[in-house]
């Protein structure tokens, strides 16, 4: 059988008709604590809590949101979301969506698909960046401080700082703050 662990308001709204399925716990927090605890095939997460909560599981994410825009759908992913199923899916949807995130595949309910797919297809925003220093751009402007880059890229933090500088050429910008602009105004920021 099936264990999930379920985090959050959403989840824990669908938790009486997970029929099919063993529910090892139901957190409004402390997800990350909860999986490791637990070890479920799948974590059932209400989006609301936040995609570094998907980052940090140790387990496939299934994930239930109420309407989200893009940049929340593409953060998701980023942070390893194999699924996403809107808040109103009924009880048999999210059972199916567990059943198929355990067994490895990606799941995504009515209208998200499409939202991903578009993602997928839409042009890199600041093509003239790699993917990897998209990356560092991104963490940058949302906030990052180089040395928590630098941990989570597994790199010094003055590798960090060089390749902002490299950025700002590529980018044309007067320093690291213009950079950081046309990062945000690219809607490159995440946390």
């Amino acid at each position: 059988m099936t264990t999930v662990v379920l985090a959050g308001a959403r989840p824990l709204a669908v938790r009486a008709g997970l029929t099919g399925v063993t529910v090892a716990a139901a957190v409004e927090t402390g997800a990350a604590e909860a999986v490791r605890r637990h070890r479920p095939d799948v974590l059932v997460l209400d989006l609301a809590l936040g995609a570094d909560v998907a980052a940090q599981a140790e387990a496939p994410v299934l994930a239930l949101t109420a309407p989200a825009d893009d940049t929340t759908i593409a953060a998701a992913l980023r942070a390893g979301v194999r699924g996403c199923l809107p808040a109103h899916a009924g009880p048999a949807d999210v059972v199916r969506a567990i059943r198929n995130v355990a067994a490895g595949a990606a799941v995504f309910g009515d209208g998200i698909a499409e939202r991903v797919a578009a993602l997928l297809l839409a042009p890199a925003p600041l093509p003239e960046l790699s993917p990897r220093e998209r990356e560092i751009l991104a963490l940058a402007a949302g906030g990052v401080a180089d040395t928590a880059i630098a941990r989570r890229l597994g790199i010094a933090p003055k590798t960090v700082r060089n390749r902002v500088s490299v950025i700002s050429v590529k980018l044309g910008a007067r320093g690291r703050a213009e950079a950081i602009t046309l990062a945000r105004t690219a809607g490159l920021a995440r946390a």
